[in-house]
């Protein structure tokens, strides 16, 4: 009955993959550069999305990604995890039960954007209320499960925000031991708002609570560090711009994290582009990633996992500081 409705649904559910553009009209982009980047992310993404919606099975989904460019194949595997779960309105077997086991059996190199990516359609389907995505919690990972918080708050950043005070309720309406990744993915969402508007940017981070600036500057340094991977010298100035210790801290930890996850997308891709900075020594970004594994291999949760990364690199980047 169910595969009977989907001539019925699927147009609706679909999504323009110029949508994106056109919610990133209001943003602070002033470069044609940055221009481009959200239109090719943005049509990687919901061409993921419609992909998983149209395509006849999942492993045909990772075929179709494995086509997209390296640098934006993992935006489109974000959007394929957020078009399963509405999958499951017209097609038998997409639920939240089975989403992990098949969305990491299509490829399991696209991990972490899988959480995030289930986490951004809860924020579609229930855009005031986040906590509904503990329904997700006993049928996913734990230790990965917070992602699905970082992806909520990303759509939160990206398609709701107006100013200050236009998303607080519903950052706030997240489970407590669970905010911090809200507001990280909140962060990620604001490099995108205010993408050439520091000031702008600094403002929006000051608007959060004080206790989540940190999380808010790891987001944003994740989203700088994913989206700049080609560009290291970038992501050294990003570092050495740090205003204190605290900030230098959520940087490094936001660049290590995305870092970490371009490794694992792609890790030749990952070494061209940090082998294309010529004289720059990019051998801090280069060894980020072996943190971040080895944190992982002793992390009890998501947030000891952060811990043991922030305080692993901050202690390299002092050891190479004092050369």
């Amino acid at each position: 009955m169910r595969t009977l409705l989907r001539p019925l649904i699927l147009p609706f559910l679909r999504r323009d993959e110029g949508e994106i553009v056109r919610q990133a009209e209001r943003f602070r982009i002033e470069t044609n550069a940055g221009k481009a980047l959200i239109a090719d992310l943005g049509r990687a993404f919901l061409g993921g999305y419609n992909a998983m919606l149209e395509s006849e099975s999942p492993a045909r989904v990772a075929e179709t990604g494995m086509q997209v460019p390296s640098h934006y194949r993992p935006f489109f595997f974000e959007g394929a995890a957020m078009g399963y779960l509405p999958r499951g309105y017209f097609s038998p077997g997409y639920t939240t039960e089975r989403a992990e086991r098949d969305l990491v059996g299509m490829n399991p190199d696209f991990l972490f954007l899988y959480y995030v990516g289930l986490g951004f359609w809860f924020g579609f389907r229930h855009p005031k209320r986040p906590e509904t995505l503990q329904t997700l919690a006993e049928h996913v990972d734990s230790m990965y499960f917070p992602l699905c918080y970082d992806g909520y708050g990303f759509k939160l950043g990206f398609f709701d925000y107006r100013g200050s005070g236009s998303v607080d309720r519903q950052l706030e309406r997240c489970p407590s031991d669970l905010r911090p990744f809200i507001y990280q993915g909140f962060g990620r969402a604001m490099f995108f708002v205010y993408m050439d508007d520091e000031k702008g940017l600094g403002a929006a981070r000051e608007s959060v609570p004080r206790e989540h600036h940190a999380d808010f500057e790891i987001g944003r340094s994740l989203a700088l560090g994913f989206t700049g991977v080609d560009r290291p010298r970038a992501l050294l100035r990003h570092l050495t711009a740090a205003r204190d210790a605290d900030e230098l801290a959520a940087r490094l930890t936001g660049v290590t994290w995305a870092l970490t996850a371009r490794e694992m997308n792609d890790g030749e891709y990952l070494a061209r582009c940090l082998g294309r900075s010529g004289e720059t020594d990019t051998s801090l970004l280069e060894q980020l990633p072996a943190f971040c594994r080895a944190a992982r291999e002793e992390a009890t949760s998501y947030a000891d996992w952060q811990v043991r990364t922030r305080e692993a690199v901050l202690n390299f980047h002092a050891t190479l500081c004092s050369r």
